[in-house]
């Protein structure tokens, strides 16, 4: 995903060279089209129709002849022809992922030469080395930006394109689909001026909370089939936050029917949803939140009137027939869901909520959110565009009006369509990043398959956490994380947090919570058909025999099932059972050298299968990573000579050492960006294995010399 970014970014610097002579950009498009490439028009034009050459262009204009309307096939190639030209280092993309387009038939960000001022093309290069040069939006030139808006052919939306293209870590476009999806939230403002722009990028990115191009993705998944969002360019202001979506768009709400759920049989039986407040009257005898705010404090001095009153203007006048309401049952379960079907009504006879809602519940079964998803505590929350709570709806619930999936992607134009969650995860790509024979791969993952619980031991070093998360991905045949969960257990992990205990509430007193694998395995429990993945770090740091409680049963490969369901240790119901299902997989990783840690308790190590990981030096891989990182031969070859005679000396040592106290290649793993040359390897030999080496001979002064000697002579 987003694999457009470095090649924009290298073409967006390359352009700057560009600005004082930008006909050779003209003559470039010109090449290309006569290529046969589909690049925008390469003729200008004067009044009556007449064609003449064009003879200047703007940045915005050249980035748009592969950011228009036309196939992915159409704009890669474009791109291999500009970076085979420009000498470009960057890989063609394989997605284009969020990136706004402009109109295939209108890509020019200028008019016809008899229109265009003799600024306008001048305006619009300052303004792109201004956008290259700032470090954040707080640096913005206002100013600059209204000059390229009033410019004849130039909106906010194209605009914001452009700058989203050139700077897409910082930038949101304007386009219609982003408005509508801001406009989820309740952010409507008209944006005609820099400040306009400036203070809608401020609320998005308050409101959503994710990365600029995440945003701009989720959002062009997000979008339904609407009337087509007013032009900036017209007159007519929007309120800035608060209102109705756009025709056409259709919210997704979580409603709580009462104190734990407690209204929920009623509301399904009699096709109603409710909200409480019933102090604060007829909610449609207020013309704004802001009027409900101001009576808050005298009619419910109890709530808070931030929280409070939008909650309660949503419910009267912003849901509305069409819209999707899921119930909720605490922080961690769904009750079902349904369509709303009727306007706010007030009733003063109906108890013990008067403010109602028509709603037509269409399936009422109970659905645990996935590990790490909490739900909101406020009673009524708008989750349209919120994918992780729509995603794991989508995947729960069959027939929700705009999540309906088919063959595993969502149909329709709602939230996730056409997603399939992760992308395709092959034995190929395992070995592109592990040190490690092919062989030995494909038999940790039979070995997980079949034993469901597998343990990855080894020296300091081998890569068991990251050759973990691979066997994950290999397992499942996807790169999809939202099935793997990574804990590290340490000394003070206990049975409460690992499985399920009583926590400190809200109100002083103590309430039963599920604990982290408790919550994997509920979740697990809503995909019976594809594996889940839950890795240990350090597993051998924790208390095993009292974090894992009963779970020392039942995660035995055969006792996978329901018929050995049993009630946990806190449960004060008996038919409240828990049991691990056969699609839940545990992987965890030992460090071999750590003195301080225990022994694993047999009756686990019965549970488990044992894979030892070795050193990577030798391996192909570990050499060409070495090289791509910018690596000679000859360093490659040091670094394995000298850690092979560090390791044998080691691996000979049983009565010391031995070959659980190897260190491994990961040391030697530069971090993206890092040269690996001379001077790191001697950083990394000097400052990471020499501590190391002085600590495992702390009572052996001369083997601590000889290995030192080793390694930096």
């Amino acid at each position: 995903m987003f694999t457009w970014k470095p090649i924009y970014s290298e073409i967006t610097a390359k352009l700057s060279e560009f600005s004082s002579e930008n006909e050779k950009l003209v003559q470039m498009m010109i090449r290309l089209h006569e290529q046969g490439l589909k690049v925008s028009p390469v003729a200008d034009e004067y009044p009556a129709g007449t064609k003449v050459p064009l003879d200047e262009t703007d940045p915005f204009s050249f980035m748009a002849i592969f950011n228009r309307g036309v196939t992915d096939e159409n704009r890669i190639a474009i791109l291999r022809a500009i970076r085979d030209e420009w000498g470009i280092a960057a890989e063609l993309p394989s997605d284009f992922d969020g990136l706004p387009v402009v109109n295939s038939q209108n890509s020019w960000f200028m008019p016809y030469k008899y229109k265009r001022t003799v600024d306008h093309v001048a305006t619009l290069w300052r303004f792109f080395l201004h956008v290259l040069s700032i470090e954040n939006e707080s640096q913005l030139d206002t100013s600059l930006f209204d000059k390229c808006r009033a410019l004849n052919g130039v909106g906010s939306a194209s605009l914001t394109m452009g700058m989203f293209w050139c700077r897409p870590d910082i930038w949101i476009s304007v386009d219609k689909k982003n408005r509508a999806s801001a406009a989820t939230e309740g952010i409507n403002l008209k944006i005609k001026t820099g400040a306009d722009y400036l203070r809608w990028l401020g609320l998005v990115k308050e409101a959503f909370q994710m990365p600029t191009v995440e945003f701009s993705h989720q959002a062009h998944l997000d979008f339904v089939s609407v009337d087509p969002l007013e032009d900036d360019d017209k007159n007519g202001e929007g309120d800035e936050r608060g209102g109705a979506l756009p025709h056409g768009v259709r919210n997704y709400w979580l409603l709580a029917p009462g104190p734990g759920a407690g209204l929920w049989d009623v509301w399904y039986e009699r096709s109603i949803g409710a909200i409480g407040w019933n102090e604060m009257g007829d909610l449609q005898e207020y013309d704004s939140k802001q009027a409900i705010a101001q009576y808050i404090p005298e009619l419910s001095p109890d709530s808070g009137p931030a929280s409070v009153a939008p909650m309660l203007w949503e419910f009267a006048h912003v849901l509305k027939p069409g819209d999707v309401v899921f119930a909720k049952l605490g922080l961690h379960k769904v009750c079902g869901w349904g369509i709303v079907v009727g306007d706010y009504t007030y009733d003063e006879n109906e108890e013990p909520f008067h403010n109602l809602r028509k709603i037509e519940w269409q399936d009422a079964t109970e659905v645990s959110m996935p590990t790490g998803n909490q739900l909101p505590l406020k009673t009524l929350t708008r989750m349209t565009g919120k994918r992780k709570f729509l995603d794991p709806m989508a995947d729960a619930y069959d027939g929700v009006s705009g999540l309906e999936r088919v063959g595993g992607t969502c149909s329709g134009g709602g939230p996730g369509a056409g997603r399939v969650a992760g992308t395709e995860y092959k034995l190929t790509d395992a070995m592109d990043d592990l040190f490690m024979p092919v062989d030995e791969v494909q038999q940790c993952v039979e070995l997980l398959r079949h034993k469901k619980n597998l343990v990855l031991q080894g020296a300091p070093g081998t890569g068991k956490t990251f050759v973990a998360k691979r066997l994950a991905y290999l397992l499942m045949q996807r790169k999809d994380n939202s099935r793997v969960q990574m804990i590290q257990f340490h000394q003070s992990m206990t049975y409460e947090d690992f499985v399920q205990g009583y926590k400190p509430s809200a109100d002083g007193g103590f309430k039963l919570e599920d604990g982290t694998f408790h919550r994997f395995v509920s979740s697990a429990m809503t995909k019976p058909d594809v594996p889940f993945v839950f890795i240990i770090d350090e597993i051998n740091r924790g208390n095993l025999s009292k974090v894992f409680g009963e779970l020392m049963m039942l995660i035995e490969p055969d006792k996978r099932t329901s018929d050995f369901a049993i009630p946990l240790s806190y449960s004060s119901d008996p038919e409240a059972t828990f049991y691990v299902p056969p699609n839940v997989h545990l992987i965890g990783t030992m460090n071999t050298a750590d003195r301080s840690l225990s022994m694993v308790d047999y009756a686990l190590r019965r549970r488990f299968s044992f894979v030892e990981l070795e050193p990577g030096f030798q391996s192909k891989v570990f050499a060409q990573h070495l090289m791509n990182a910018g690596a000679s031969e000859d360093l490659v070859a040091r670094i394995r000579q000298r850690m092979k005679l560090l390791n044998e000396a080691i691996k000979s040592d049983e009565s010391n050492l031995g070959k659980g106290y190897q260190i491994g290649h990961s040391f030697f793993v530069p971090p993206e960006g890092q040269t690996a040359n001379e001077q790191w390897m001697k950083r990394v030999l000097a400052f990471e294995i020499k501590p190391l080496i002085e600590e495992y001979y702390c009572d052996d002064p001369a083997g601590r010399q000889t290995a030192i000697e080793t390694i930096l002579e």
